[in-house]
């Protein structure tokens, strides 16, 4: 079967589904529905809050009417007649709807509900058709591709296909799982809401535990090849730990321990060194460096920003070159010959320690014995970016950090794929953060305290979510705030950064604030990492609400650097929601990642993405799920049959956990 043979497929929607992803029809089966809406239910209108989930039929009680709100903006308004009263229903920028909102005809919606007057309206709901079904699947929108085209696609797929999965037959009947076809029918055409969610974990099931057992072979292969042997250095290593100007925390000397220990195993290290801002995962990774140059290898520091890998160059040069440390960095703002001569060096290994940013990741960067690979704030790369700095050493050793580490992250540690070190001990006399949500009623006394603070040398920052005004929403900008606090506060110099600013500009900022020239700091989440300014006591996080738990902790981290007592304010309109309240009461970042796995799941635990949401499975990842399919992909491993496949597939770079499917 081909596309062009799926009725209502044409060259363009076809163009529209592989803009997508979805290549061939069969991607057309792993493309879930998100949600399962039950047409039979009845509603009582006069309970509806703002926000509620509504789906009602009724009939369209008026000619559609068609408004241009502005240039770009259009909208069509329709009255909707129901059982249980008469709903506003409006879609914008959706011309092409009016020839099929007639008068009189009967419709099905599912949207959020908005009250206005006692009124209930829908906005920008989705139009259903059941068909005669009870309980109707939505799809993820596709641009271009009616939900009504991507069901019938499903349904004649499935009508012409027999799918075929690993788990063996005896597994599948003592876990009580259905067949992968009649898992696929019951998720696509489900006669129950809950008889399609138990379908759709038992194809989670079906995935994790393959790829689980895929997971376990390449572990197996990889613990057989360690390519890089360490055997001195441990005497050198000491003395350099002693020379330095501070003495390493109990957390910092056990978590170097064993990144240590790992480098002299017979299997290459795949670690996770974890720990609060400020807690010195930086130091360790450079003695873990040293080592390695004590050893005769070269290691790598990839870190997200310029600023944070100029910070580390600098730690390098100051910490190791005593001790005949050649330092390399490689960075964007380098002129084509400063360039030149960095890759000179570490073709050459004349670079012991080489740290930069994504230029690493360019073809003509060739490393020389290149054996320890580290990545710093790893949440700010993709998997492949990651993997693209790996794969130019092969068997060397990573080691990757993270003061919060992400839900993908998270559950890789938790279940073992992925050793790891927390550093859970702060330096001694470390600042106390108090965090504290801020309402609309004290925002003046808010500002007003940072102002007042900069005449007892403390520094503020405060982030915006945007750098410019958007007529759609009403997000704070840097550029407005900047301005407002100029026109308020005219004896306080205020700066501003963003990301639009020259790479000379923002590190002329930067200086600035170092040096105590701004008073106040109006930033982007250009400062989330990479700032180190020991006098900086307070930070205002604008519009909280939009960002993640993770960089929440990041952008807190900016301030109590110093022995200052800090503040982080989270100003807000409306009520706290409880993530926010969590996040005010937490300062451990690996808790506020158990916290964030447990609310959104793993994210894409057995792909490239990392955010809390995984496409490729119908239901979220929670730590019984991979429990269980990790009992299935060892029953899966001791089956002699089965395990030999998995191998074939392994062997073949096969990252399907479907078989076979045939289709007719």
């Amino acid at each position: 079967m081909e596309f062009k043979d799926i009725k209502g497929l044409g060259e363009s929607r076809i163009r529209k589904l592989q803009a997508a992803g979805i290549t061939r029809p069969l991607d057309l089966l792993l493309h879930f529905p998100y949600k399962y809406v039950d047409v039979s239910l009845p509603v009582d209108l006069s309970t509806l809050c703002d926000g509620d989930e509504l789906t009602v039929c009724g009939v369209i009680a008026n000619e559609p009417k068609m408004q241009y709100l502005r240039k770009g903006l259009s909208i069509i308004k329709v009255i909707l007649r129901t059982d249980y009263g008469e709903i506003d229903v409006a879609w914008f920028n959706q011309k092409f709807l009016a020839r099929s909102l007639p008068h009189g005809k009967q419709l099905y919606v599912t949207g959020k509900v908005k009250k206005f007057r006692n009124r209930i309206s829908l906005s920008a709901p989705v139009i259903l058709q059941p068909n005669g079904k009870r309980i109707v699947p939505l799809y993820r929108s596709i641009s271009g591709v009616p939900q009504r085209l991507l069901s019938d696609a499903v349904e004649m797929i499935l009508a012409r296909s027999e799918i075929h999965g690993y788990i063996p037959d005896e597994v599948r009947k003592k876990h009580r799982l259905p067949t992968l076809s009649a898992a696929f029918a019951e998720v696509h055409r489900p006669s129950s809401v809950e008889s399609a969610m138990s379908a759709a974990r038992a194809l989670s099931l079906e995935k994790l535990g393959y790829m689980l057992g895929m997971f376990d072979l390449v572990k197996e292969n990889h613990e057989e090849r360690r390519r890089f042997v360490y055997n001195t250095g441990d005497e050198a290593l000491r003395e350099r730990i002693d020379s330095l100007p501070f003495a390493l925390t109990d957390g910092q000397n056990a978590a170097l321990r064993e990144i240590i220990c790992s480098l002299k195993s017979g299997s290459s290290m795949n670690r996770l060194l974890q720990g609060d801002v400020g807690c010195g995962k930086t130091i360790v990774a450079l003695l873990a460096m040293y080592y390695a140059h004590l050893n005769g290898y070269q290691s790598v520091l990839m870190a997200p920003t310029e600023v944070l890998a100029v910070q580390h160059y600098k730690s390098a040069i100051r910490f190791l070159e005593n001790a005949g440390v050649k330092s390399v960095l490689l960075c964007g703002s380098l002129t084509k010959n400063e360039r030149e001569d960095a890759l000179f060096h570490i073709r050459n290994q004349d670079a012991d320690i080489i740290i930069g940013t994504h230029a690493l990741l360019g073809d003509d960067v060739e490393f020389n014995r290149l054996a320890l690979v580290i990545t710093d704030e790893q949440q700010r790369f993709g998997v492949n970016q990651r993997s693209r700095l790996e794969n130019k050493a092969v068997g060397a050793d990573t080691l990757v950090m993270t003061a919060t580490p992400i839900p993908r992250t998270l559950a890789l540690c938790m279940y073992g794929e992925l050793e790891q070190s927390n550093i859970r001990s702060l330096p001694r006399n470390k600042a106390e953060i108090t965090t504290a949500i801020v309402y609309e009623n004290k925002f003046a006394s808010m500002f007003s305290y940072l102002a007042e603070r900069v005449n007892f040398g403390e520094q503020s920052y405060v982030v915006c979510p945007r750098i410019e005004n958007d007529d759609e929403t009403n997000l704070v900008s840097a550029l407005e705030m900047a301005d407002i606090l100029r026109r308020k506060f005219p004896s306080v110099s205020i700066g501003l950064l963003h990301g639009k600013l020259k790479d000379t500009e923002k590190a002329e900022v930067m200086n600035r604030f170092r040096d105590g020239k701004i008073g106040i700091l109006v930033s982007t989440t250009v400062i989330e990492v990479g700032i180190d300014v020991p006098t900086a006591a307070n930070i205002v996080i604008c519009n909280p609400e939009r960002y993640g738990l993770s960089q929440l902790h990041q952008l807190r981290g900016r301030v109590g650097r110093g022995q200052t007592k800090s503040y982080c304010f989270l100003p807000l309109t409306q009520p706290a929601d409880e993530r926010l309240q969590f996040f005010c009461e937490c300062r451990d970042g690996f808790a506020l990642s158990e916290y964030d796995f447990n609310q959104r799941g793993a994210g894409d635990f057995i792909g490239t993405r990392q955010h809390g949401d995984c496409d490729d499975l119908p239901v979220k990842i929670d730590s019984e799920l991979i429990l269980s399919a990790k009992q299935i992909a060892r029953e899966m491993l001791s089956d002699a049959q089965t395990a030999e496949r998995l191998r074939a597939g392994l062997t073949e770079g096969t990252e399907q956990y479907v078989r076979s499917i045939t289709l007719n």
